[in-house]
């Protein structure tokens, strides 16, 4: 039986079942609170974009078992009753279970050219890119996608972020930002577009401007899912850029990371956060501790490897020396069984160097976290992540060469200066690297302090 969704588009399923899946699509693209009860309410459909949707969020998880479970949903799927849109929806989803992510964005590509108003092809896609870290396909498909798109359709404006949010990451800040306000104005509780906008303060440096865009964003970000959590994230780092480091650490116990959590974005936030805080210099008390039961639960499965390097460095500053080694172990072994998959690839490129390196500073081996990190310096792009969270990575070979007091950090803190003019941590970085290599770091303190550092201006560099 055949019958059309939301978006005018037709799908094989009976009234109900069309209802649960328009439902599902939408608490998907709103990234509702309310997300795991529709998909535990929507496990027991028939119909198969139901099935294929399912399959796809519950891969996200990005462990065995919910592989497993996403290929039991999608098994015993008969593709001759499937129109031609189920049929690529079914093959994207068994492509990306048996991790060929490039053959499955592929699929998804075709699929939204041919039918742009499925939008939650199209939003499969926009993630399955921004992970593969092909930023200029991103642009485009989500373009061509508006340009088709027809009136009267629902949720145009989560378009309108998605775009806003594909500009950021190519640099076009300006256009950015209207398309992502534009974007919230319509739907304030649009999660994914208040977060595009955040990303424009931070890669402008404008972090006043961003406390406020957060704070004004309170109510849906108090109603929101667990991706609030992130945005969060970013307003922690506003605060942190201007060493705010109190009102960044209370974010963290408060909304960032308030209870130990075996997610993967959560703890790639609190990894994220706690080495920025020790980075510069900033006491965090027993919070690692909290991460180890989820970090631990993440070993063993690494279709992730931008998250595994953030599990590496946590698991080297905890001490489980033992359960670094089997995450090192792990995707070494993944990137030789999984040659054609894209994580063996990025695995094989950067991933592991990143991920050896991360480790090793986590354990204070620095020349060691030197010489992996600077070995995919210009590489690590490949993993995935938005360009503000791999500045994680950034900001650790730099401190890997101040803790090895070498003239190259200089050279660090002074691109990273010259990149970021009006931050005053990063003069708080150039001061650091003037210290280590035997100078007086004082006139940047006081450089910072004009910018707006407000932490204290003795702060010395951590050894």
């Amino acid at each position: 039986m055949t019958h059309t969704d939301t978006w005018g588009l037709t799908m094989n399923g009976n009234p109900d079942e069309i209802s649960l899946h328009n439902k599902l699509v939408d608490d998907y693209l709103m990234l509702s609170p309310g997300l795991p009860q529709t998909m535990e309410s929507a496990s027991l459909s028939e119909a198969p974009l139901t099935k294929c949707l399912l399959a796809q969020l519950v891969l996200m998880a990005n462990t065995a078992d919910t592989t497993t479970a996403a290929v039991t949903l999608v098994s015993r799927m008969d593709s001759r009753s499937l129109n031609s849109r189920e049929r690529m929806h079914l093959q994207a989803v068994v492509r990306q279970a048996s991790g060929d992510t490039k053959g499955a964005s592929h699929v998804l590509d075709n699929l939204v050219r041919s039918l742009p108003f499925d939008v939650a092809a199209l939003r499969l896609l926009h993630f399955s890119l921004f992970n593969q870290g092909r930023i200029t396909d991103m642009l485009r498909s989500i373009d061509e996608a508006r340009q088709h798109w027809s009136t009267g359709l629902p949720r145009k404006s989560l378009l309108d972020g998605m775009y806003s949010f594909a500009l950021c990451e190519s640099g076009r800040f300006a256009s950015a930002e209207q398309f992502g306000r534009d974007a919230v104005s319509k739907t304030p509780n649009d999660l994914w577009s208040v977060h595009s906008v955040a990303h424009v303060f931070e890669m402008q440096g404008r972090w006043d401007s961003g406390v406020r865009w957060i704070r004004g964003s309170d109510d849906a970000l108090q109603g929101g899912s667990s991706f609030s959590g992130h945005v969060w994230w970013h307003l922690a780092l506003y605060l942190l850029e201007c060493g705010r480091h109190d009102q960044a650490l209370a974010l963290f116990d408060d909304l960032v990371y308030p209870i130990p959590s075996i997610e993967g974005l959560a703890l790639t936030n609190a990894v994220a956060l706690l080495c920025r805080l020790e980075f510069v210099g900033v006491d965090v008390g027993a919070r690692w501790e909290r991460l180890t039961e989820g970090v631990s639960h993440r070993l063993g499965h690494h279709t992730q490897p931008f998250n595994d390097c953030h599990y590496a460095y946590a698991l080297g500053r905890l001490g489980k020396t033992d359960k670094l080694a089997d995450l090192l172990t792990g995707m070494a072994k993944w990137a030789e069984g999984n040659a054609g998959g894209h994580a063996g690839e990025v695995i094989r490129q950067c991933g592991l160097a990143v991920a050896k390196g991360m480790g090793d500073l986590g354990q204070g081996k620095n020349d060691l976290a030197r010489n992996h990190l600077a070995e995919a310096n210009h590489s690590w792009w490949r993993l995935g992540g938005s360009a503000a969270q791999r500045d994680l990575f950034t900001q650790a070979l730099l401190r890997a060469e101040i803790h090895c007091r070498t003239d190259q950090s200089n050279d660090l803190a002074a691109a990273r200066v010259k990149a970021r003019p009006k931050s005053p941590q990063a003069k708080i970085w150039e001061a650091f690297a003037v210290e280590a290599t035997g100078g007086d770091g004082s006139s940047a303190k006081a450089e910072a302090i004009a910018l707006g550092w407000e932490a204290d201006s003795d702060l010395k560099s951590p050894t």
